[in-house]
């Protein structure tokens, strides 16, 4: 899965530190001319901190940031937000229905009712002697967590089921800046903000991976220096889990001109004299540089040569153009183990020079359009895995999925509003997800299953996780976090072939168990004619129990995720088989009755302080005296 990018309107929310997905500081002046200009540019006037935060601020000007904007605004939790921070100022906040429930040193609640609008936090003073810093604005009820726990739990459990983690966008990959980019410039944890053209940092992505177990693609910045290229891979090497392998590719596209890197790649190799010829000596350098990274990823893994998966990837558009680039890499393929390649379906082009034609079709004959073509893909897959054997690699997708848009709106920014809301509405209609399943089965037929294509060949990168649709396209399987999966057929699509072909990679635990005093919580199967799933309560270690109502759907596994002692409630997920949740609790003093919650509510409930975790996944504490869990 490719993770989205990071932005104050991003439809992800990946942290429950909002501070995190902020925009980056804008400047406003207080009276004077300029007083009611949204931006006055003067960034250059601000005495700046390494860590984006002002050391001092100018007379008669504050510094704006915004956060929680458009789409994900109508979404986020409501509730009581936490500010937090370091150092002496005044902060306030506007736009959004808040209402501050108390101020004191270091520390604000604030009550938002939020919408598109979103919340833009205000700094209008700072003490120079101890200056405003480390600003954290955290979700309702994570205050006391944010720090173990960072990443939002709802974001989490969407993803949980990939191998494979793209940090592409999370990067800042496309753009990606400064020119050099140096280790020393590098965006830290500490930073105000994880938005901007710098990407997140490093150590977020590595403690994704770790979390969720999913082996993470990095892509390098296309001018990063040796220093930056080695230190990241030692601090890969030092903090990523032991059982996780790192795909590395540099940049991203570069043989696409819309991009900064191309234009970049192209001016360094005509510097170095490669070709005459601009995008073939960009082609050249893009051979040259990546050969470079991926020695520089070997030496510093040399101990561990199987944990690095060195990628080369070019255009899958222009077949030839693909054969002419890997041609010129030469013995130079032996510093990768595989080529990676796209693999999204446009229905052959439906919504650009069919436009009209597909204003007139149903979501029946759209799908069955799209379907025809599917062969166009089987053809493409085909002639890049045989030209990765050809050269001794294996074959990988970058990015993939549907792509039913209008190109010229990327392009030339020329689109059409009935064209861009019939392809909306198709890519959320149950009929695409058939031709999501069969680009998912074609792939696994003749990639997956090709003998000498073994791992790490085959991986199937789908873009990407979530963002909100538009005339640039629909790109995100879900179009905000928290979106009830089991109504988006682009998800479910993609959860039943995990489910079809991949039967180790359960949706959920096995069994849960957890301790309250004398009291023992659980969450397992019992044989009850078949096996049934059941939450339950007991008082003697488990060799007897007493049986909640039932929850959940036939065939849903029950996952107990905390108990708390002082409203007396049990919270319980049940997961179907494709990995969708819902969220359930029970008064444990009148036991009678399940509530049902959305994700936002339960999780903010899950994260109180006073809520008790269930034991580690696999610890009974010799709960399971009936081997439930075996």
């Amino acid at each position: 899965m490719n993770i989205g990018g990071l932005s104050y309107y991003s439809s992800e929310l990946k942290f429950v530190d909002i501070g995190k997905l902020s925009q980056s500081w804008i400047t406003q002046r207080t009276s004077g001319p300029n007083a009611n200009k949204w931006d006055t540019n003067e960034q250059n006037l601000v005495n700046w901190r390494n860590d984006g935060y002002p050391s001092s601020l100018p007379d008669n000007m504050r510094l704006g940031k915004l956060m929680l904007r458009s789409t994900i605004g109508l979404y986020a939790p409501k509730g009581n937000y936490t500010l937090l921070y370091d150092g002496e100022g005044e902060i306030s906040f506007r736009f959004a229905h808040e209402h501050i429930m108390y101020n004191g040193k270091g520390r604000m609640v604030i009550n938002i009712n939020e919408g598109k609008d979103g919340i833009e936090l205000i700094l209008s003073k700072t003490n120079p002697g101890n200056p405003v810093r480390n600003v954290r604005f955290i979700m309702p009820g994570f205050e006391d967590r944010y720090e173990k726990f960072p990443f939002y739990p709802p974001f989490l459990e969407t993803i949980k089921r990939y191998s494979e983690l793209r940090y592409m966008d999370f990067l800042h990959t496309n753009g990606h800046t400064p020119e050099p980019t140096t280790w020393d410039e590098r965006r830290k944890q500490e930073h105000h903000t994880h938005t901007g053209s710098e990407g997140a940092a490093i150590e977020h992505m590595i403690d994704l991976s770790n979390r969720i177990g999913a082996n993470p693609w990095f892509n390098m910045p296309h001018a990063a220096d040796d220093n930056f290229v080695t230190q990241f891979a030692k601090l890969v090497e030092k903090t990523l889990r032991n059982d996780l392998k790192i795909y590395i590719e540099y940049s991203n596209e570069v043989w696409n001109g819309i991009f900064r890197q191309t234009h970049y790649t192209q001016e360094q190799g005509v510097k170095l004299k490669l070709d005459p010829q601009s995008w073939k000596a960009g082609m050249k350098y893009y051979n040259k540089r990546s050969s470079e990274i991926m020695q520089i990823w070997k030496t510093v893994f040399g101990s561990q040569p199987d944990k690095i998966v060195p990628v080369w990837a070019w255009q899958t558009g222009y077949q030839d153009y693909t054969r002419q680039a890997i041609e010129d890499l030469g013995n130079r393929t032996r510093n990768f183990k595989a080529i990676a390649i796209n693999g999204y379906f446009d229905c052959n082009n439906l919504a650009g020079k069919h436009a009209a034609e597909m204003l007139n079709m149903s979501n029946i004959q759209m799908e069955t359009y799209c379907n025809n073509q599917m062969s166009q893909s089987e053809s493409s897959f085909q002639y890049f895995m045989d030209l990765a054997k050809k050269h001794g690699l294996k074959l990988l997708m970058y990015e993939g999925g549907p792509s039913i848009m209008e190109g010229s709106a990327i392009g030339q920014g020329i689109s059409h509003d009935d064209v861009t809301n019939k392809a909306i509405a198709f890519n959320r209609d149950q009929h695409i997800k058939s031709v999501v399943d069969n680009l998912l089965e074609a792939w696994y037929k003749i990639v997956v299953n090709d003998p000498q294509n073994s791992s790490p060949g085959g991986l199937f990168n789908y873009f990407s996780s979530t963002g909100t649709p538009s005339k640039y396209g629909s790109w995100g399987m879900l179009e905000y976090t928290g979106q009830d999966p089991g109504t988006v057929p682009k998800y479910e699509a993609t959860q039943s072939f995990i489910t079809r072909h991949y039967s180790h990679n359960r949706v959920d635990i096995p069994c849960s168990f957890l301790q309250q005093s004398t009291l023992g919580y659980g969450c397992f199967l019992q044989k009850r004619g078949a096996l049934h799933w059941r939450c339950a309560v007991t008082d003697d270690d488990g060799v007897t129990w007493s049986y909640y109502p039932d929850v959940g759907n036939t065939g849903d596994t029950l996952v107990l995720d905390g108990f708390n002692p002082t409203t007396h409630t049990v919270y319980v997920r049940s997961v179907n088989k494709i990995g969708v949740n819902n969220y359930h609790s029970i008064d444990t003093r009148t036991a009678n009755t399940w509530k049902t919650h959305t994700s936002f509510d339960y999780y903010s409930s899950v994260a109180s302080r006073n809520v008790r975790r269930r034991l580690p996944n696999g610890v009974y504490n010799y709960l399971d005296t009936q081997g439930r869990c075996s």
